[in-house]
């Protein structure tokens, strides 16, 4: 399968992600979805559209509120890339203190992500809150735990910082 059918399968699968996510929130119907696709195309079927039917379909479906989120399989965990909201503001904040000259700058997200990792396991272990072999693999109340702490870093940075 050469790059370019790979491309158009994805492009696809996206317009029809994007057809059942309106159909869901705005109850779009196969009528309606034809409807607007043959107005911004001029085709009424997806398998007929060329490469910039595609993008201008899916682009008039990202202007409506259609959202790609990227997987969050083994592949991206591997690569660094944890998406829970608290790892994200544990991530977030490492860069805050990097720019008051707390720690140092990560080079990279997989680089922040290893420094986040390194400090909380210190911190669950000082605190006793048990062992963390990895961020992904942390428990809410870990996490929770961490997001505190690294608060109180901030804050006591700050007062630091005004004193």
């Amino acid at each position: 399968m050469s790059t370019t059918d790979v491309i158009r399968k994805r492009e696809i699968v996206l317009i029809q992600l994007a057809k059942a996510f309106f159909a869901k929130r705005d109850g779009m119907t196969d009528d309606d979805y034809r409807a607007v696709m043959l107005q911004l195309t001029g085709q009424s079927s997806s398998a007929k559209l060329d490469a910039a039917g595609r993008d201008k379909l899916l682009q008039h479906f990202k202007a409506k509120g259609f959202v790609v989120i990227a997987k969050t399989g083994a592949a991206s965990r591997e690569r660094g890339f944890i998406r829970e909201p608290q790892v994200k503001k544990l991530l977030a904040m490492w860069y805050a203190l990097s720019e008051a000259g707390a720690v140092a700058r990560p080079a990279s997200h997989t680089a922040c992500s290893a420094a986040v990792e390194a400090w909380g396991k210190e911190q669950l272990a000082a605190h006793r809150l048990g062992p963390m072999d990895a961020l992904r693999f942390a428990t809410g109340e870990q996490l929770n735990h961490l997001v505190e702490a690294m608060k109180l870093w901030v804050s006591a940075l700050k007062q630091t910082s005004i004193d």
